[in-house]
Order: C-alpha cells, then structure tokens, then sequence
C-alpha cells in the first residue's frame, strides 16, 4: 500500500492506493498517528484507489475515528469504490464516519462542529 498525505482547507486527506488489509496495517497506522500528533483537526482518508479492505482495515478506521473523536476532531472517508462501499455499510461503520463523493463536500466538514 501506498500513502500520500496532503493539507487543503483545515483538513489532512490521505490519499490511499492499494489493499487496506492487516498485511498493510503499519503504513495506515504511521500515516494516523502523524496526523494526530500534528494537531489535524479533521482526517480525510481517500478511499478512492482501495480495491480491498479486510476485517483488520475496518478496525483500523474504526480506530482512528475513535481516536480522534476522543480529541475533538473528526475522520471521514472519501470516493470508496462501490465494492468497499458495500463492505463498509455492511460493517456498520458508515454510521460511525461519515463518507463523501467530492473532496470539496468532506473539507466543507471541516469546519463544521464535531458530532459526539
């Protein structure tokens, strides 16, 4: 897997490109955990190049907005293709972040208040 990161508007999008699985787990943990410890006070991961994503992939979103809602601060997710769609709403974890179609929809969030 490979991640980019970048600032836009109050927000950090992570560009993701590849599985988000358990074998790539410590690429999307480092990349999290940079963003919380720089004060980022909304996590944009951008799903659009995901093809996969495994249990442990799950866990990992479901960490990292658990995390940051601790802090005040929001994750969302952006353009999953329509077979992790699937698989994130199958997990329930779209109630728990929210998902976007345009960058511009999810940076809009970003300053928004944060919901508890």
């Amino acid at each position: 897997m490979h991640i980019s990161t970048r600032h836009v508007s109050g927000a950090v999008i992570c560009d993701l490109n590849g599985d988000l699985t358990y074998a790539n787990r410590q690429p999307f943990k480092a990349a999290v955990d940079q963003a919380r410890q720089s004060g980022c006070q909304h996590l944009i991961v951008n799903l659009e190049k995901v093809r996969f994503i495994d249990s442990s992939g799950l866990g990992l979103l479901a960490l990292a907005a658990t995390s940051f809602r601790a802090l005040q601060r929001r994750v969302s997710l952006l353009k999953p293709q329509q077979y992790v769609r699937e698989i994130l709403t199958l997990a329930n974890l779209a109630t728990m972040i929210p998902i976007y179609d345009s960058e511009e929809e999810a940076q809009r969030e970003a300053s928004a208040p944060v919901r508890a």
